[in-house]
Formats: structure tokens, C-alpha cells, sequence
């Protein structure tokens, strides 16, 4: 079979596909159809996990590798993953050059680690099942220090001058087989009918838990609880076209949520890609 060949500038929906293709492998791209420096980033780490040259110019033999690499959840959907994943990141350029290292999120977080690991809100036990697969004994015995405590720029900064770096190649299998299938249990637990949803839904569900956490108490969360209710409600409708019209309404209760950050925080950037997930999701449904 002949695939288009694509380099760094080309555009269009060959590019879209390829972009989605990179996504299995953790590239955590913008679905644009722009073969921008990001994507070409994207498909060279690509290209060394499949063992090929880095040629920069996607040719047969990438694509029939990247056709057969398996998606990376069967819960969720590869393009949502992506946005959590870049959420969480900074998106795979950005995790090279900064947060490979520990760092301090900022607000009640912990030292957080690969793709939106927070030690603060992690037990010991946990920690050593997931990361002693990936990380050496020295940094796993540093970093339980940071279980259940808050974070701090200081700590982080300590951290860093230790030497401690967490490789992506680490980081993305212990998101996808440990991290993201840990907070769908706790997206599930507060909206029982999240399975029922279409995927873009699910994740835009799972990037708020993910983020936020599954508490419904107190006037901070009025909106996720608010959420709950309408997806009960909703769930009571056999017709998709009925169900349509009570879930459009989670899309505000996403967006009501800026009213808690300060103009210009990241997560009023977040809470907007969410609300764009879910109207995706419901108007593909």
C-alpha cells in the first residue's frame, strides 16, 4: 500500500490522521491538520520508539508500524487522552525541557511527577507499585519523602539539583496502565453513568476529576455536583435526542467553573477545553 509522504508544513486531513496515529504513542497532539513543529516532535519520539531511523519525513515504513500500534485505552478515547495527557504535561516538548523534572503545580498539590502523578494524594504502597517498575531505587526512595505532604517550589527545586528525572517513556506507560485508569474508578464513582456517555464526554468528565478531584462538598464544587444530578436526570431518557437536551447543560456548569481562578490561570484554559470536549462529544453522538 502506498501512504502519502508528509514532512514538517504540510497540512490537511493526512496530517489529521497522522496526528491521531501519534497520539497512540503518547505524542499528546492538537488535532489541527498542521504539520508544525509540534507534531514533527511528536513523530520523531514515534519513530524512536518504533526503532527507526529519525528521518523526519513520514514514509511507508513508519505508517505501517503506526497502524498496527495498539490504542492506548479501551476506556477512553485516544484524542481525549491526548488533552489530559498535555493538560497534565505541557504537552511533550514542554515535558522535556521542564516538567521531566518534580515540580510544584502550585494551589494544595503535592511534587508531582510524569503525567499529573501527585504524591501528596498517593500512599507509599501505591507509589512503589506503580513506579518501582520504571524509576531506580535512590529516586524512589527520595521521593516517598513527598507522600501526603504539600509541595512547594523549594522542595521541587532540591529535587531537581538531586538529579531526579522522570524519562516520558516512563511516564506514559505509568499514566496509561496505572494513573488514568484510577481516576475514571473516581469519575465513575460520583457519575455512575459516565460508561453511558459518549468517549469525548467521558474524558472531558475524567480531565475535571483528574484535575479537581471527586469531592461534591462545599460551594467550590456546587458545578460538579450540579453535574451529577443533570447526568442522572439525563440517564431517565432512552432517546438519545432527549438525552441530548438535558446534557448540553454540563457544558455551562463546566464553564461556570472559571469564576474560581484568576484571569489567565491555565485552568480557566483547561475548564474551556473540557466544555469544547463535551459539545464534540454530544454533537457526534
Amino acid at each position: 500500500m502506498n501512504y502519502p509522504i508528509l514532512k514538517r508544513g504540510d497540512k490537511g486531513d493526512d496530517v489529521i490522521y497522522l496526528q491521531s496515529q501519534l497520539n497512540k504513542t503518547g505524542a499528546m497532539l492538537s488535532i489541527d491538520g498542521d504539520f508544525g513543529p509540534a507534531t514533527e516532535i511528536g513523530f520523531i519520539y514515534a519513530q524512536d520508539i518504533a526503532g527507526q531511523n529519525k528521518t523526519k519525513i513520514v514514509e511507508n515504513i513508519f505508517w505501517e508500524w503506526i497502524e498496527k500500534y495498539p490504542k492506548p485505552s479501551k476506556i477512553l478515547d485516544t484524542e481525549g487522552i491526548a488533552f489530559i495527557a498535555r493538560e497534565e504535561t505541557g504537552g511533550l516538548s514542554y515535558y522535556e525541557m521542564v516538567t521531566h523534572w518534580p515540580h510544584f503545580p502550585g494551589y494544595s498539590s503535592g511534587i508531582t511527577i510524569g503525567a499529573g502523578y501527585d504524591l501528596r494524594f498517593n500512599t507509599k504502597s501505591n507509589f512503589k507499585e506503580i513506579w518501582g517498575k520504571y524509576l531506580p531505587d535512590s529516586y524512589l526512595k527520595e521521593l516517598s519523602k513527598d507522600i501526603g505532604k504539600k509541595g512547594s517550589k523549594s522542595r521541587a527545586i532540591e529535587l531537581k539539583e538531586k538529579g531526579i528525572s522522570i524519562p516520558f517513556k516512563s511516564a506514559w506507560p505509568a499514566f496509561i496502565k496505572h494513573t488514568l485508569p484510577l481516576y475514571y474508578d473516581y469519575t465513575e464513582s460520583i457519575y455512575p453513568s459516565l460508561k453511558n456517555l459518549p468517549d469525548l464526554c467521558r474524558s472531558a468528565l475524567v480531565s475535571l476529576v483528574f484535575n479537581r478531584g471527586s469531592s461534591l462538598s462545599g460551594y467550590r464544587r456546587k458545578e460538579m455536583k450540579n453535574i451529577q444530578n443533570i447526568l442522572a436526570i439525563a440517564n431517565e431518557y432512552s432517546n438519545i435526542e432527549e438525552k441530548k437536551k438535558i446534557l448540553i447543560e454540563v457544558e455551562d456548569e463546566i464553564l461556570s467553573m472559571k469564576r474560581l481562578w484568576a484571569q489567565g490561570s491555565g485552568l480557566i484554559k483547561r475548564r474551556q477545553g473540557e466544555a469544547n470536549l463535551w459539545r464534540r462529544g454530544l454533537y457526534n453522538w
